[in-house]
């Protein structure tokens, strides 16, 4: 159950999510402490829809008998798939400049992001139990660092006062919204392959456990950091751990933003990379990604390879590349009203009207927060592009493999 949570908690626990907080924390005031509770519990129904896919034989073949191929496939190559390839090399390279701007000034920061995407994803080929135990190794130093650091910022008082006020009601509802991104992610402990009956407990473990992090975070932030600071600054978990702990306190984030980042990579590469396999035995792949299924090398190889490729390029920096990530985190948004509209469809004709109701409300909580997500956003229009790229891609790659994949069998 350990693991389990670990690689649930890996991209919850990351430096993009200690960003959402920190902004939102700016821009919401206490406010979005209340928004981060309101979103956890708007989870459970994706928990339980989870827990309903993993028994009708994983996600990828749950969403194939219900919605059909093509949209199943489009959905999960434009969100999942499309988030990971955004997202490694952004966050490998967050990881590279921490490590060189806090512990080895001499060591080329890019050089230290491909060694660490490259040998994450050599372990999970040739010994994925190794990768799970170091997810709970990643995980525990990401946590134990927050967590230290928010204990120091509760006991000492801010050097400089700051004149705390909540500010009113945020103008921006977008601000608030933003807390359901901090969630995004938990089911990667389900594609990952564990398939224990504590699933469900071990998924509404992470994100409670989560929930108390970014509170204790979120409050150490507002009492330590003035609130316009934490909203205009990209790096909003460096300023405060400053401010709390001065030196020390930037090397215990360095810690925290390196052990999350590899946390994130893991989680992605062992949850997307089994989702990728899975795909391809159902035709919704090429069968090219079948090559050492047992232990998802072609996906992993392919996702690993894909994101230090990316970084060769230079993208890894490019406002471009973020915009696609962002645009991916809001179409896997989008996925958890699709994978309700599933649950719907399977279940019209049981009588389980508990379940039924939590789906219903999943579908139209998570469509109207992704609508709601995109239109509020500063940049809209570049923001739509990226979106129907993305979509595009998505349902080029699923009518080809569909069409390709009729008389496949495996």
């Amino acid at each position: 159950m350990v693991i389990s949570i670990a690689v649930a908690m890996g991209l919850i626990i990351s430096p993009e999510s200690l960003i959402v907080l920190g902004n939102g924390v700016g821009g919401g005031g206490v406010y979005f402490i209340l928004a981060i509770s309101i979103a956890s519990i708007c989870y459970v129904p994706n928990i339980i829809t989870q827990s309903i896919a993993a028994g009708a034989g994983g996600e990828t073949k749950f969403l194939k008998a219900t919605i059909k191929p093509l949209l199943a496939g489009t959905s999960l190559i434009a969100s999942r798939v499309g988030f990971t390839l955004c997202a490694l090399p952004v966050v490998m390279s967050t990881a590279g400049f921490v490590f060189n701007e806090t512990f080895l000034y001499w060591f080329p920061n890019f050089l230290f992001a491909h060694l660490l995407l490259i040998t994450l994803a050599l372990i999970i080929v040739i010994n994925r139990r190794i990768a799970e135990v170091l997810q709970v190794v990643f995980i525990t130093l990401a946590i134990s660092g927050l967590l230290v650091l928010s204990i120091i910022g509760f006991v000492r008082p801010p050097e400089v006062l700051i004149v705390l006020s909540p500010g009113g009601f945020p103008s921006s509802v977008s601000v608030m919204f933003t807390a359901i991104f901090l969630f995004v992610g938990f089911d990667l402990m389900y594609l990952s392959g564990r398939k224990a009956p504590e699933e469900a407990t071990a998924a509404i473990t992470a994100v409670m456990f989560a929930v108390i992090i970014f509170t204790l975070w979120a409050l150490t932030s507002f009492f330590h950091v003035p609130l316009e600071k934490l909203s205009s600054t990209t790096v909003p978990y460096s300023r405060v751990a400053r401010a709390v702990l001065g030196e020390p306190g930037r090397l215990v984030m360095g810690v925290v933003m390196i052990s999350g980042a590899a946390a994130m990579a893991n989680a992605l590469l062992m949850g997307v990379g089994r989702m990728m396999t899975e795909m391809a035995s159902e035709g919704m792949l090429p069968g090219g990604f079948l090559i050492g299924r047992k232990r998802d090398a072609a996906p992993v190889v392919f996702l690993a390879g894909m994101g230090v490729a990316f970084m060769l390029l230079g993208f890894a920096g490019g406002e471009r590349l973020l915009m696609y990530m962002r645009a991916a985190l809001l179409l896997w948004v989008l996925h958890y009203a699709l994978l309700h509209t599933s649950v719907v469809i399977a279940l019209r004709e049981n009588r389980k009207g508990s379940i039924l109701a939590l789906s219903a409300f999943g579908l139209v909580f998570f469509t109207i927060s992704f609508i709601l997500l995109v239109i509020m956003h500063e940049d809209r229009g570049e923001l739509v592009r990226s979106i129907f790229y993305l979509v595009t891609g998505g349902f080029a790659v699923s009518v080809v493999n569909i069409l390709i994949g009729r008389n496949r069998k495996y």
